[in-house]
């Protein structure tokens, strides 16, 4: 897989109405590494645009760099507490939980929740109901 441009030409063309953060462990460490996308989460989330990070994303990324302190959050279960360890963040063991800007999920097999979570905060539950039927979710 190639990208269509550089993290720092896609950052230019921001802001975002969201920015999304996605699973894996060696990726989310990758991602808690990297200055610019700390950057880039630092803005977003003091403009109080959404956040979304599914599967180690919550814990490693967002918790790893210090994004999102004081929001409930979900993450792989086995990585709960590398999410709290900080103190600064609670874990809720559910599959996706949306607290203000912050839309996170436990792992592959929430991602369609995760996504219509995603869709629900962007666009509104009508979207979000019209595109689980369209997906035969509903």
């Amino acid at each position: 897989m190639l990208p269509d441009m550089s993290l720092e030409e896609a950052v230019a063309k921001g802001p975002y109405d969201a920015v999304v953060l996605p699973g894996g462990l060696k990726g989310a460490e990758n991602i808690a590494q990297s200055a610019t996308v700390k950057s880039l989460l630092e803005e977003q989330e003091k403009a109080g645009r959404v956040i979304g990070a599914i599967c180690a994303a919550p814990a490693v990324s967002l918790a790893g760099i210090g994004i999102g302190q004081g929001k409930k959050m979900t993450c792989y279960p086995s990585l709960k507490d590398k999410l709290t360890g900080s103190g600064k963040h609670t874990f809720v063991d559910e599959k996706v939980v949306v607290d203000g800007q912050f839309i996170t999920s436990q792992g592959p097999g929430t991602a369609f929740d995760f996504g219509l979570a995603l869709v629900e905060k962007l666009e509104g539950s009508e979207k979000r109901a019209s595109t689980a039927k369209a997906m035969l979710l509903q």
